[in-house]
């Protein structure tokens, strides 16, 4: 019985590995990226006050606060992948017109964040890419016309590290409390 019950351990444990090994490992870091279209990292302006930790973390400790209108340099920061989305191909396409990748129907591609402009970062057989594959939500029966249903929609947080005007250096993924983040507007 304990042989039995180690062989279907082993066995689960390799059918799960298998499953996760079909997407990107998750959670998914994507360094740099400013998840939305004209998103600019230089100086921003705060629209409330905004709390900035010595992390990524809302435990680690306070670096510093900004208040309403105070200025910030916008640095860099991570959008951050906590569950992948997926889209299912119901008829064959050629997405990623940088690095073109052939799909045929039953193909799932994961949804990794969205980029702008209806742009979605998405992972295939390993490989990243990029198209306009934004789905706003869950499909439960696909449109007949339609070239994929979205089966699951991803989850991201992004996180933006800042430095005020005495050098600071902090954390926060209250980037909705910035202003002039968009290079368009």
């Amino acid at each position: 019985m304990k042989q039995s019950l180690a062989v279907f351990a082993i066995c689960g444990l390799a059918g799960w590995f298998a499953f996760a090994g079909d997407g990107p490992a998750v959670p998914y870091l994507d360094w740099g990226a400013c998840p939305f279209e004209c998103c600019t990292y230089r100086e921003w302006i705060a629209t409330d006050k905004v709390t900035l930790h010595t992390d990524r973390s809302l435990s680690s400790p306070v670096a510093f606060s900004v208040g309403k209108d105070q200025r910030v340099q916008g640095l860099t920061g991570v959008v951050i992948t906590t569950k992948v989305g997926r889209v299912k191909i119901l008829k064959p396409i050629t997405l990623d017109d940088q690095e073109p990748v052939t799909l045929a129907p039953g193909d799932i591609i994961h949804t990794l964040h969205y980029l702008g402009e209806g742009y979605e970062l998405f992972w295939f057989r390993g490989q990243l890419h990029s198209d306009q594959i934004t789905g706003q939500k869950v499909e439960e029966v696909p449109d007949p016309a339609a070239s994929w249903q979205v089966l699951a929609l991803p989850e991201t947080e992004w996180w933006v590290k800042v430095k005020n005007a005495q050098g600071q250096v902090g954390w926060t993924k209250e980037s909705v409390k910035f202003d002039n983040m968009d290079a368009c507007g």
